[in-house]
């Protein structure tokens, strides 16, 4: 029986037409003749509607939103519609390699993108090339279907290259000639990819000419494709026109319009093997593409293989658009009944043996016999009075030595300064290290040596644990210019295509490289690439060990440095430090332990005494500080049960609370030994935001809004930690407390720096802008009278 709604369709009969005479069309079974001079504008229009190009695009709607959705979504990230703040648009719109946007970076992101197009005609052509019997009667019909099916993409295209071109003239500040060059190599680079795979498919796939030999086996109609829920139309299917799309014309490789010829002489069985092996090709393609992907991951620390994030993301697509094309292909109707199921599959044997992996702190031992027990009993442990009494006094003689370094270049009693930084992206370490860098170069290098302690979350503490090794070498004997702005340069150097690349190449598979670090193995995955990338940004000078910081510290050559992430099992700060930090454990409490506070952070040098902290790389300390969410993993812990610690911001995205509970803790020898305590805070956040409307909200709006509540988390952050300062100020004296912050603000706000771990030109010359905003300035004048007159 014919499908309800479809019409018969229209076909050309072929024949010689002489001029002027009317062409002869077959509607069914009937013969329409349509006078040439009588076509109406109805007629223009149903025609139009009955291309198959416009059929195409019908079909889609209708049957493959899912595919069409991912289009829109791409759109939206190149736009800024989706992931704006995160900066996810100038990635597909100046993809870098090899730390530039040149013509390479566009012809490797061009021809992922090529690839992208292909994978969707590939996918849609097994989906529905049934539909549409004529196809096989064609030469090259895979040919013939791509070019009718490319609306879409070609309006992706024209969107993209419109949208690049405004980019890079506004963003990355390009001029005529470097555009030009750029656009060239994404065309040329989806030309590459478009020809390749046109010409296999073309030499590979047949038409119906080839099966027209004696002696060749032909499947059943009705009998299976590829797949357990694909399969032939029957003859009664193809006869009714019950499987086929009315399609009167469509588009040749010459861009003309030609009619469909009918298909009711043909065989219907070599229609079907036409179709079959159609779709064998269409099926090796997609399989090599994912096989190529794997292969390149397994030399995802080659720098030539780091392709492009905006690359990575085009491939992503692709295989999720492959993916969902298979299932739907080989299970039809119970498409969405498999896919749940696959990914609850997926789930629990990635949870077993072999396959069972997950991110790891470089440098601990994870034998499964030696994991520290995480418990109430544990903690109380860790922070048993004796345990506080014994760190405390060795922070005291660091307290001691740092007096003395002081006082021995004339400062009697010095301000005891608290280095705090934000969370926030490359945005926070550019930034942060650009602040820090100018302030202790205007105050004479007072800065760096009057501060006691580093804190903070995220990319801010890159920024500063990057400037004190700088000043540590630099004591050590090493020739480094420690207020040369090549530093500050490095700090704006990518590090998401590294990390992109590994998601797509290697971490959605299985991480099967492997790496040696403090004697124990680790696989390779993103938190590897990103450790690796971010060293070779800091030209190598990130590669010590936990411990080996232990004596400079104690020596107060350089400042102590915390970094507190973020436990996802019951919310408390892992507190990472070579010195014993026991007392930042529990908030303060009287002799008497009238209060009893619980114990909010872990010591974790003590916790994982047994499993070697001391190895733990600095790199991982840093890594798991700054955990982005999705971008990175949260890291396994060798705890029973066990642990996984993310993104210090968190808990404190400003590093306040740990400088507010060490000042506290030490407020006696800081009353007596100083002339005070600086506060100097590094952020990437007004304090004062935009208060947001409420008005106008629709029912489902206000059904969501109590979740709405996740994403003041900072701002909540910054009200008790107001508070925090101003118990501080209470506890030390009148005129014993000064915060000065330095804060980024954007010169205007649509040119405000994306939280990411990429940057562009033009965000990179705000971020440095931004230190000659007023505000900035007269703090750092503050600060420098702060400092000068210590006595």
């Amino acid at each position: 029986m014919r499908r309800a709604g479809d019409s018969p369709a229209l076909f050309f009969l072929p024949g010689p037409t002489a001029r002027g005479q009317t062409p002869t069309f077959a509607h069914g079974r009937q013969i329409l003749t349509i006078p040439r001079g009588s076509r109406t504008m109805r007629r223009h229009r149903s025609l139009l509607f009955y291309s198959f190009p416009i059929r195409l695009l019908v079909l889609h709607l209708r049957n493959h939103l899912m595919l069409v959705a991912l289009w829109v979504f791409l759109v939206l990230l190149m736009t800024g519609g989706v992931g704006h703040f995160f900066g996810v648009y100038y990635l597909l719109l100046t993809p870098e390699y090899h730390g530039e946007v040149n013509f390479w970076s566009f012809f490797l992101t061009g021809a992922a993108c090529g690839a992208f197009f292909l994978i969707w005609h590939l996918t849609t052509y097994l989906l529905c090339s049934t539909r549409f019997p004529f196809l096989a009667t064609l030469e090259a019909p895979f040919t013939k279907f791509a070019l009718n099916n490319s609306v879409i993409p070609v309006a992706f295209l024209l969107t993209y290259l419109l949208t690049s071109i405004r980019f890079q003239a506004h963003d990355e500040l390009a001029d005529a000639w470097e555009i030009v060059r750029n656009i060239v190599g994404f065309l040329a680079g989806m030309g590459a990819m478009v020809v390749a795979l046109a010409v296999y498919l073309h030499l590979t796939n047949k038409d119906l000419a080839s099966f027209l030999r004696p002696g060749q086996f032909v499947p059943k109609p009705g009998s299976r494709l590829l797949a357990p829920g694909g399969r032939l139309p029957t003859l009664r299917e193809i006869r009714s026109g019950s499987t086929r799309w009315r399609v009167d014309t469509y588009l040749t490789e010459r861009l003309r319009l030609r009619p469909v010829r009918s298909v009711e002489h043909y065989n219907k069985d070599i229609l079907g093997k036409v179709f079959r092996q159609n779709h064998l090709n269409a099926v090796v393609v997609q399989i090599t593409a994912v096989l190529l992907l794997m292969f390149l991951g397994l030399f995802m620390e080659k720098p030539w293989a780091r392709i492009p994030t905006g690359a990575t993301i085009f491939l992503f697509a692709s295989m999720f658009m492959a993916l969902f094309g298979a299932i739907v292909f080989w299970y039809r109707r119970w498409a969405v009944l498999v896919f749940v199921a696959m990914m609850m599959v997926v789930n629990f044997a990635t949870g077993l043996g072999f396959f069972h992996y997950r991110n790891r702190a470089y440098g601990l031992d994870y034998s499964e016999k030696n994991r520290a027990e995480y418990s109430h009993k544990t903690l109380n442990a860790l922070s048993h009075p004796d345990t506080v009494a014994q760190d405390v006094a060795h922070t005291r003689r660091i307290l001691e030595n740092w007096l003395a370094k002081n006082r021995a270049a004339g400062v009697q009693r010095p301000k005891m300064v608290f280095v705090c930084v934000s969370g926030g992206g490359i945005r926070s370490s550019l930034w942060t290290m650009l602040a820090l860098q100018r302030a202790d170069e205007a105050t004479g290098g007072r800065l760096l040596r009057q501060t006691m302690l580093m804190s903070g979350a995220s990319g801010g503490i890159l920024g500063a644990a990057y400037l004190r090794e700088l000043y540590l070498r630099r004591q050590e004997g090493e020739p480094i210019a420690l207020h040369d702005p090549g530093y500050v340069t490095d700090m704006g150097l990518d590090l998401l295509n590294p990390v992109s690349f590994a998601i797509i190449s290697n971490d959605l598979f299985f991480p099967f490289g492997t790496f040696q670090s403090g004697g124990h193995r680790y696989r390779k995955d993103r938190g590897y690439l990103f450790e690796h990338q971010l060293n070779e940004n800091c030209r190598g000078m990130l590669g010590r060990r936990l411990a080996d910081y232990r004596l400079p510290e104690t020596e107060a050559r350089v400042p102590m440095l915390l970094v507190s992430p973020f436990l996802l099992n019951d919310a408390r700060r892992l507190l990472i430090s070579p010195q014993g930090v026991s007392y930042l454990m529990r908030p303060p409490d009287s002799p008497r332990r009238a209060i009893r506070p619980e114990a909010d952070g872990v010591d974790f040098g003590r916790l994982f005494a047994g499993q070697q902290a001391d190895s733990l790389a600095f790199t991982t300390a840093l890594r798991m500080n700054c955990s982005y969410p999705l971008i990175l993993p949260p890291t396994w812990l060798p705890a029973h049960p066990s642990v996984e610690a993310m993104d210090a911001g968190f808990r404190d995205n400003y590093g306040i609370a740990t400088a507010v509970r060490f000042a506290h803790t030490f407020r006696d020898w800081i009353e007596e030994n100083t002339d005070g305590v600086v506060v100097v805070q590094v952020r990437c956040w007004e304090k004062n935001r935009p208060i947001k409307e409420g008005d106008n909200k629709g029912i489902v709006e206000s059904l969501f809004s109590p979740f709405s509540a996740a994403a003041s988390l900072t701002t909540m952050q910054d009200y008790e930690q107001d508070n925090a300062l101003a118990l501080l100020n209470d506890v030390l004296g009148a005129d014993r407390l000064q915060v000065l912050r330095f804060v980024y603000r954007p010169s205007k706000k649509e040119n405000e720096a994306s939280m990411s771990l990429h940057l562009s030109k033009r965000e990179k010359m705000d971020i440095l802008d931004a230190f000659n905003n007023p505000e900035v300035q007269q703090n750092l004048q503050t600060l420098k009278q702060t400092l000068a007159a210590g006595r």
